[in-house]
C-alpha cells in the first residue's frame, strides 16, 4: 500500500534551501525575497515553465557561483536536520504495517538522502542537483555574487502588489530572465528544476493510482493535493493557506503519529476508516499518541478558521522557516 507526501513540514521541520542562504550566504532576506519572487511568479505572472517551488532553480546559480559542492551540501544536510515529532517512530510503524510512502518534495535530492533514506524510505523525488557539474567565468561569478546583497535589500514583494513590490519585481526579472539566462548561469536556470506544483501531480499520477491519499503543507504541494481532493483524499498538515483551501482534511498537530493515524485508517477502510479516526474510533495502535491532534473537514463555513489554526502550528513548529510559502 503506498500514500503520498510531501516531506519539509510534514516530516521535517528543516527548510533545507532557507538553510543553505543561511549558512553560505549569512543573509536570510536574500532566501526570503527569492521566495516571495517564486511566489509573484506562480501566482501573478504564471510564467510558462515554472513551478512553485522553482525557487531552488533560483538559488541554485548563487550555489555554483560560491563554489559549494554536493559532499557540502550533504554535510549541512546532516548538520540542520530536525525531524517533525515522532517522524522516526510513525514512519517506522507504518513500514512494519507494509504502508509505504512516496516521498515528493522540491528540497534538494542531498537532504533527502541524509533525511529520508536513513528511515528505509526506497521511494523518493527530490529536486536534482549536482553543483560541481557546472562552470562558470569569474566574472560571472563575480556578478551573481555581488547580487545577493542587492537582492536582500530589495522591498518586500507583498501579493497583490503595491508600487515597492513593482519595483523588486522588475529587478529581478530583468536580473533572472534578461542577464543571467544569456549568461553561462543561464544553463543551470534551464536545467534545475524543482518537484514543486505540477511536478509534484505528475509523480503521483504516474503510479496509476485513482483514489490516493496525498499529504502536503504549502503552495508546493497546491496541485497534487488539488487533485487528490477530487479524486482520493488531499490532507494538510500544519499546512498553509494554499495547502488547506486545496485539502479535505487538515490536520492541526505536534506529532506525525496524526498522518500516520489518517493515512492507516484510510488504507485500510477509504473514507469511512478517516471519519472514525476523526472521532477518535479508529482502532490504531497510535491512536493514544495524538496529544491534542485536531482534525477539520474543510468546507466554505470553517476554512479561515482552520487555516489560522494551523499555521499557528505551523509557525509555533518551525519558526521562521514555517512563514516560507
Amino acid at each position: 500500500m503506498l500514500f503520498f507526501t510531501d516531506w519539509e513540514g510534514p516530516w521535517v521541520l528543516t527548510d533545507f534551501a532557507y538553510e543553505v542562504a543561511i549558512a553560505f550566504f549569512n543573509n536570510h532576506e536574500f532566501f526570503e525575497r527569492l521566495s516571495q519572487y517564486d511566489d509573484y511568479l506562480v501566482l501573478i505572472e504564471k510564467r510558462r515553465g515554472y513551478e512553485a517551488g522553482d525557487t531552488l532553480r533560483l538559488l541554485a546559480p548563487f550555489i555554483v557561483a560560491l563554489g559549494i559542492s554536493s559532499d557540502e551540501l550533504r554535510e549541512l544536510a546532516e548538520k540542520v536536520l530536525a525531524y517533525t515529532p515522532d517522524a522516526e517512530e510513525s514512519m517506522r510503524y507504518l513500514l512494519k504495517k507494509e504502508i509505504e510512502p512516496v516521498v515528493i518534495s522540491t528540497a534538494y535530492e542531498h537532504f533527502l538522502e541524509v533525511s529520508a533514506k536513513p528511515l528505509g524510505i526506497q521511494k523518493i523525488y527530490a529536486t536534482a542537483f549536482k553543483p560541481e557539474n557546472y562552470r562558470l567565468p569569474k566574472d560571472e561569478k563575480e556578478f551573481i555574487l555581488q547580487a545577493v546583497e542587492v537582492i536582500a535589500s530589495l522591498p518586500e514583494i507583498d501579493i497583490p502588489l503595491n508600487d515597492r513590490s513593482k519595483s523588486s519585481v522588475e529587478w529581478l526579472n530583468d536580473f533572472f530572465w534578461n542577464k543571467l539566462a544569456k549568461m553561462e548561469a543561464g544553463r543551470i536556470l534551464d536545467e534545475v528544476r524543482a518537484v514543486g506544483g505540477k511536478r509534484k501531480l505528475d509523480v503521483v499520477r504516474s503510479y496509476g493510482i485513482s483514489n490516493p491519499v496525498v499529504i502536503g503543507d504549502s503552495i508546493s504541494d497546491h496541485a497534487m493535493l488539488s487533485w487528490a481532493k477530487e479524486n482520493g483524499l488531499a490532507v494538510s498538515f500544519n499546512g498553509n493557506e494554499f495547502a488547506v483551501k486545496n485539502s479535505k482534511l487538515a490536520i492541526v498537530s505536534e506529532t506525525t503519529f496524526a498522518e500516520a493515524y489518517i493515512v492507516e485508517a484510510y488504507l485500510s477502510e477509504g473514507v469511512e476508516g478517516v471519519r472514525k479516526s476523526v472521532r477518535r474510533e479508529f482502532d490504531s495502535d497510535i491512536a493514544d499518541k495524538l496529544k491534542g491532534t485536531e482534525f477539520y473537514w474543510i468546507d466554505e463555513s470553517n476554512v479561515d478558521e482552520v487555516i489560522n489554526k494551523s499555521k499557528a502550528m505551523r509557525k509555533r513548529l518551525r519558526g521562521l522557516a514555517g512563514a516560507l510559502s
